[in-house]
């Protein structure tokens, strides 16, 4: 999880590990099309911008592994 690790932020990191490990990247990729989930933010903790950074990195994971 090299890009993964490089996120200084800690709920970002572990959110980014949550969505790289329970969803698919075709699933981060519809979820980059959308608008922020506010049920995971709230959950998480994290705002709009630490969503998309975190489901980014996630997806970028999947693309270097592929």
């Amino acid at each position: 999880m090299d890009i993964i690790n490089q996120l200084s932020d800690g709920k970002t990191k572990s959110f980014a590990k949550h969505c790289f490990e329970r969803h698919t990247k075709d699933e981060l990729e519809e979820a980059t099309k959308g608008a922020p989930d506010q049920a995971e933010m709230e959950h998480w903790g994290i705002t709009e911008g630490q969503w998309e950074q975190a489901v980014t990195a996630a997806l970028a994971e999947y693309q270097t592994q592929g």
